[in-house]
């Protein structure tokens, strides 16, 4: 069982189209602090990567839009979860085929490859929270 040491939930909007280097600038204030050892690059890289797609694919990317952003840090372990605002035609998922020369598609395969563990998660509201861990 993980024992989150600390923890903060935050609603990011704009009365435009939300603008994901303010998500990524927020998180990394929120993790100020108490993130030393864990490789904050990677964390920016997989928050754009999945605010993006909230942006593009959900009610997220229209004008008041946002998404809702949980950081939990635990002794080893930080956790940062990413809540669209639902509208999506399906699940947020890697693509089954892709080609290098795709111009998206390779976010959630990011996501894997640089994440210790990661997830979707379905609310019966239709909004979907996009998840992922890294490890010190």
């Amino acid at each position: 069982m993980i024992v989150w040491e600390g923890g903060r939930t935050e609603r990011m909007c704009s009365p435009g189209v939300l603008d994901v280097r303010e998500v990524r600038a927020r998180v990394r204030k929120a993790l100020r602090g108490c993130a030393g050892g864990f490789d904050l690059d990677d964390v920016d890289l997989m928050v754009c990567e999945i605010a993006t797609n909230a942006v593009r694919h959900s009610a997220s990317g229209r004008p008041g839009g946002g998404v809702c952003v949980t950081v939990l840090v635990a002794a080893e372990r930080l956790r940062v979860e990413i809540q669209d605002d639902g509208g999506a035609r399906g699940r947020p998922m890697i693509p089954a085929q892709g080609s290098a020369w795709d111009e998206s598609g390779r976010g959630l395969f990011l996501v894997q490859e640089l994440a210790g563990r990661w997830g979707t998660l379905c609310g019966e509201d239709g909004r979907h929270t996009v998840w992922f861990e890294v490890v010190r």
